[in-house]
């Protein structure tokens, strides 16, 4: 497969509007109505960490695929973050230690995590040239 930016983004998940609200639209409802729902029922951790894992591992499978720079870094977060869910439900069940808190907060800059590393790239995908104001592209 060519290493053009056109090439990469058919394979791209994220071109497809199905496969957004499937693997990361519903997943981001779910976990955040379960993290802030938890307080009542901390079980609702578990469907958090699954939420989370299903973002996560949705990312590294469009990463692997197209290379879109941004899913190197949400699919580990989103991993990441589905593990302090499942640690919240295990030693946090009374919040004590402000799990609800900090997952939501560590939620919320996921959107950073996704815009800002490919506007400081100048580009969307890992392999794709970058090219200039100049037209000049390089790797």
């Amino acid at each position: 497969m060519s290493n053009t930016a056109g090439e990469l983004g058919r394979c791209d998940s994220l071109r497809k509007t199905w496969q957004v609200v499937s693997f990361w639209g519903l997943p981001a409802v779910v976990a955040t109505i379960a993290i802030v729902l938890s307080d009542r029922r901390p079980a609702l951790f578990l469907a958090a960490g699954a939420a989370l894992a299903v973002m996560g591992g949705a990312c590294l499978v469009n990463a692997t695929r197209c290379h879109r720079l941004h899913c190197y870094i949400t699919g580990p977060y989103f991993l990441l973050l589905a593990g302090g869910a499942l640690l919240a439900y295990v030693f946090d069940q009374n919040g004590e230690h402000l799990s609800r808190l900090w997952l939501l907060l560590a939620l919320g800059a996921a959107p950073l995590l996704i815009w800002l590393p490919e506007r400081l790239a100048g580009r969307k995908y890992l392999s794709a040239p970058v090219c200039g104001e100049d037209r000049v592209c390089r790797r």
